[in-house]
Parts: C-alpha cells; structure tokens; sequence
C-alpha cells in the first residue's frame, strides 16, 4: 500500500481520538511519507511541528500502529514549499483577519445607571480613569442583552478620549480563535501574538466561547499573564462567572477573578423606561412615560429585545405620521408580544427573582438547598413554557447534562403533586412569566 493510500486510514482514526476543530487545523494538513521504519509528517511550518510534537503524538503513533501494524519512529519535515514552488516563509504576514473596532455610540453618556448595573458602571468607570492600577482584570458578566459590550466599549472610547495615542484592542473571543488558528495555518503566529501583546488595553467580549478549546486557550493564558505583567488592562465579558464556564481551563479560570467579576442584572421597570425614553432621544423623537412604561411592562428582560418593539413602534408612526402613543404602542407590539415565545432565559430571571438569587446562582454548580430546589423550579418551568429540549434547557442553565434536568422536572412534578404551597408557586411564577411582570 502506497503511503498516499495509507494516509486516510490513519486521519480517520486520529479524527476519532481529538476534538474535530483541533483535527482540521492541526491534523488534517499533514502529509505522510514513510521511510525504512520511519514515518515522515510533511508540516506547513515549524510552529506547526513543535505543536504537534507536544500536543498530538501518542495519538498519531497510536493510530499508525493500527493502520499499519507497525511500531514507527515519527518525523517531521517542514515543506519547503506551497503550491506553485514558492517558498512557505514569505507568507508569514498574510494569515486573514476580522478586524472589530469600537463603537463611537457606547459612550458612558449614553448608558442607564440603574441598581441592575451600578456596580459595573462604577468599575468600568475606574478602569477608564486608571487603566492597570485597579479592577485587572475588569470581567463584567450578565445575560444577553444588558448592556455588556456598551460598557467595554465605552471604557475603551473613555480611554482614547483622553489619550489618543494608547493602543486599544477590541475583539470577541470568536474572532480571536478564528485569527489564531489562521496565523498558525499562514506561518504568521508571531505576529498575532505581537498583535496582542503590544497593547495598552485588550477588551474581549464573550469569553465564554473560549471552552473546550484548549490551544486557544493555551495562546490566550500566555497573551494574558504578558500583559498583566506589563500593567497593561485587561476587560472580559461572559455570560455567566468564570467559575461557572464549562470547560475553562482551571490558571484561567483563576486569572479571571484575580480582579473585579461584576455582573449585570435584568433592569427594573424603572431603568427599562429610563433606557426606552433615552433610546428614544437619540432617535430624535419623543416618548411618552406611559408608552415606555407600557412597553417596559412587556415580558423581556433583554434590553435588546425592548429596542426592537420601540423600533417598530417609530417605524410605524413615521410611516403613518401619527404620535407613538399608548394605543399605538397596543396595535404595534401587541401581537409581537402575544406570539412571542417565552424563552429559557426568561424563565430562569422569573425564578431568581422570586427566589432572591442571581441568575449566576441558578446557572452555577452549588448544590446546597437553597440554590439546587429553585434551579429545580426553573428546570421545571422551562419544560413546561418553553418549546427547548432538555439539552437545550441544560446548556441555558450553566451547562447542564440533559440527564441532570430529567432528574429535576421529574423532582418538582413529583414534589409539586403532594406539596400544595409549591404548587402554587408553580402557578405564581408561571403567572408572573405569562403576564410580563415581577413575580411577588
């Protein structure tokens, strides 16, 4: 058998041993050529064999000997060349990326200061003023849509209006993965890492997309303590406390709370109206208290969401050139609200309040009573409101086997049919989800 014919055979069982991500950049490209006993493994670059070397050998060995039925000694050789006969090294600085920059409109100005979020604003605040000195690293964390990536971003836009010359990086975890993984494959992995390293100031939003990949995450712990160390500012935001993000390696888990973790929490109605009235300014149009107040009455926790019904409703206005009042408000969101579908996330703010927790809590792994029967409760109600799968419900409570949610709907039904009070908390809080407000 041709060493091109044995090759397939040998990917197919290494695809099998590693994660499919790590197998597509780091295996895939190989090429074999076998040679008195040895096995020689044609690499895009050193980088890639030392990577390899380290990372990936007793898998590649392991596999050979099935294949072949063969004890070989592993090689890697560089390829001298790519396509076309051009040498590998000039290419170093031409890996692709996706450039993110700061948006000019999250400004601390244009952000709501409520009790949901007083804290982060005050450390973000810090950090704009003394980048380094305190708060590093600064994680905010909170669910979707309140107001995360504003307030990262308004500390970087704080940070070059009072000195345009400082170096300030903006990313999500995703497009940092993705450019690493394209330097490697383009031989330009120093220069991501000057990249990186060469700021006054790294922002990264949704680090959670950091789990399970543990090369990206190798890179990343490396980029960290080389800017920590150089009193550079470090920002991160997540949707749930690095404590709480499956598959985060334990130094960075670590790292992430050596600063200030501050979270975000759901608005109040009161902030909710204080963001649809100033949403509204900027819109150059006005908005009456009772409007906002009707629309911050909807049942959505996501600030995003509430931009959206208030969008439609100028829209509508504009097109048919009336004022945005309360009856148009009903005719306009009414029927988005009554299709709407209650989501998973909505279901857990429900009980978390009901509760006196945080969301965090209900997402994360403490099992004492207090914390494990209300996450029970929103398993439960999750089912029972929502159209999500078990896994899906598992995955919106901090990572949950589906098996563990199972266990918990079956729990609370069980409980429920033979404790009249938790039955009517049932009711309450279900009630409290359907209607759109706070449960008491």
């Amino acid at each position: 058998m041709s060493d091109h014919d044995l090759w397939p055979g040998i990917a197919r069982r290494l695809s099998a041993l590693v994660d499919a991500r790590e197998f597509e950049t780091w295996l895939r490209p190989l090429r074999l050529r076998l040679e008195q006993g040895r096995a020689r493994l044609t690499v895009p670059n050193r980088f890639f064999a030392d990577w390899i070397s380290e990372h990936y050998l007793g898998e590649i060995k392991q596999s050979m000997q099935q294949e072949t039925g063969e004890s070989l000694e592993v090689v890697f050789e560089v390829s001298p060349q790519e396509q076309g006969g051009q040498p590998l090294t000039p290419t170093v600085a031409k890996a692709p990326r996706r450039e993110l920059s700061l948006n000019p409109a999250y400004t601390f100005d244009s952000f709501v200061v409520g009790p949901c979020n007083e804290l982060a604003y005050a450390a973000c605040r810090a950090v704009a003023d003394q980048p380094g000195a305190q708060y590093n690293p600064l994680m905010i964390f909170g669910g979707s849509g309140l107001g995360k990536t504003h307030l990262v971003t308004s500390v970087g836009n704080e940070m070059l209006g009072k000195d345009p010359g400082l170096r300030v990086h903006y990313t999500s975890s995703e497009a940092y993965s993705n450019e690493m993984i394209q330097s490697v494959r383009f031989g330009g992995i120093q220069g991501f890492r000057d990249r990186y390293r060469q700021v006054d100031c790294l922002i990264i939003d949704d680090i959670q997309f950091l789990s399970g990949r543990e090369r990206t995450q190798e890179e990343f712990f490396h980029t960290f303590d080389y800017l920590f160390q150089g009193g550079k500012q470090i920002i991160l935001t997540s949707d749930k406390m690095p404590r709480d993000i499956p598959g985060l390696a334990g130094r960075l888990r670590t790292r992430f709370e050596w600063g200030l973790p501050a979270d975000l929490q759901p608005p109040d109605e009161e902030t909710k109206i204080a963001i649809l009235q100033r949403k509204a300014v900027e819109k150059k149009t006005v908005l009456s208290r009772q409007v906002a107040a009707y629309l911050a009455r909807q049942p959505e926790s996501s600030v995003r969401v509430l931009e959206g019904y208030l969008n439609r409703l100028m829209a509508v206005s504009q097109l048919q050139g009336v004022e945005p009042d309360l009856e148009l408000a009903r005719q306009v969101v009414g029927p988005l609200v009554s299709e709407r579908q209650v989501s998973v996330e909505e279901v857990i703010t429900a009980v978390a309040v009901h509760y006196g927790l945080k969301v965090a809590d209900l997402k994360g792994d403490r099992k004492t009573r207090d914390i494990s029967h209300p996450r029970q409760v929103a398993m439960y109600l999750a089912r029972r409101l929502t159209r999500s799968s078990f896994p899906e419900i598992g995955r919106a409570m901090g990572g949950k086997d589906h098996s563990t949610v199972v266990k918990g709907v079956k729990r609370v039904q069980q409980a429920a049919e033979e404790d009249p009070e938790l039955a009517e908390t049932l009711r309450s809080v279900e009630r409290s989800i359907q209607d759109g407000r706070r449960p008491g």
